[in-house]
């Protein structure tokens, strides 16, 4: 009696861990769905019938688009296919535009398009991160929705950027096209261009080790600058010399005067390196995630050596820091997942592209959304 009468309680013990963890996944995904859906009505434009991209703009102002945000765009539909909240058709469209849109006898894409009489025009230049991200977006494509070419327009991709965007004696991928052999820029490393996990799918799908040196040398580089500060935070560019060492940009070197500070850039860095199991990764931002944890405010953009620049928080540098830090949660920074699930707790900005868009890839990229509003 005492057998049957344990058994019923082990039984209903485990009907009701069950319930819990289909309460859990439910509650989950009906965040990542509100979130996605509110996303694609704000961000997404149709071009035409077939074609769609991804307004940098936002909501009421005049459309532009970004290679960058494109490759987002793809990403998020992806991931959204993989969890049955997005169709395949979303994910061609978007694909369809970046077909029209690379530049000529090339696969990249072009950088930016713009509003001229009209029409959205190209600008005739890459920029390897949307590239990237597109080319990562193609093979993760081609695994949920088999049998629509995107494999092979991975491939031809991949190796334009091989082609066109490294800097093969430095083993780096170079900010874009335009920064050639010719150029002064040749040489410039934009840490958000170190994507472990990107590079990773690249070697698996052609066989072409190159990715896995091009993989661990920018690693190396982004450990060199990590290691110049005790915060371990990285410029968003940096300048890598002929004798392999990487040093921080300097103030408008590159783009903007926060070039050698952790900023708009950088910010993406821990979500990019979390995604991959790589030791050197997985050290480089547990050190970045130290220097996070000690903080009472994570403000939008640091010196590298701690010091806020501004005196308001962002979503764009949360939402990769939740990322890396539910990954590691168990090691000790579960508060700090809290601190920053703040970035759920409100809607989704309409007019500001970068910070929503970090916000739907933290949501559908972790399983620790229980908790917030349904």
């Amino acid at each position: 009696m005492r057998v049957k009468n344990l058994i019923l309680i082990l039984g209903v013990i485990v009907a009701y861990l069950g319930i819990i963890v289909y309460v859990r996944i439910s509650n989950d995904r009906t965040i990542e769905k509100r979130y996605y859906q509110v996303w694609r009505e704000d961000y997404i434009k149709n071009q035409s019938e077939n074609e769609q991209y991804v307004n940098a703009a936002g909501k009421n102002k005049t459309p532009f688009a970004l290679s960058e945000a494109q490759g987002y765009g793809m990403l998020l539909a992806v991931k959204a296919g993989q969890k049955h909240l997005g169709s395949q058709t979303d994910f061609q469209k978007l694909d369809n535009y970046y077909l029209r849109h690379r530049l000529s006898n090339s696969n990249l894409m072009s950088w930016r398009q713009e509003n001229k009489k009209g029409s959205l025009q190209d600008n005739p230049v890459s920029a390897s991160d949307g590239d990237m991200m597109i080319a990562q977006a193609l093979l993760e494509a081609d695994k949920v929705w088999p049998g629509h070419g995107y494999k092979a327009q991975a491939f031809k991709l991949i190796s334009d950027i091989k082609k066109l965007e490294s800097n093969r004696s430095a083993k780096i991928i170079t900010v874009g096209n335009w920064a050639n052999k010719k150029s002064h820029f040749y040489n410039v490393m934009r840490t958000s261009d170190v994507m472990p996990e990107a590079f990773e799918e690249f070697y698996q799908a052609t066989g072409d080790h190159s990715w896995i040196e091009i993989k661990s040398q920018m690693l190396t580089y982004l450990q060199q600058l990590s290691s110049q500060h005790k915060t371990g935070l990285v410029p968003d560019f940096a300048w890598i010399s002929r004798q392999k060492q990487a040093s921080p940009a300097k103030a408008n070197d590159v783009a903007t005067k926060d070039d050698g500070n952790y900023s708009a850039n950088a910010c993406r860095v821990p979500m990019l390196l979390a995604a991959s199991n790589d030791k050197k990764a997985n050290n480089i931002v547990k050190k970045m995630l130290k220097f996070f944890k000690q903080k009472k405010r994570i403000s939008s953009g640091f010196t590298l050596s701690g010091k806020p620049l501004y005196p308001y928080k962002s979503a764009s540098f949360s939402a990769p820091i939740f990322v890396a830090a539910s990954k590691y949660q168990n090691e000790g920074y579960g508060t700090l997942v809290e601190h920053e699930k703040y970035i759920f707790s409100r809607p989704l900005p309409a007019n500001n592209y970068y910070d929503a868009t970090l916000i739907v890839l933290a949501a559908l990229n972790t399983n620790e959304l229980t908790g917030l509003e349904k």
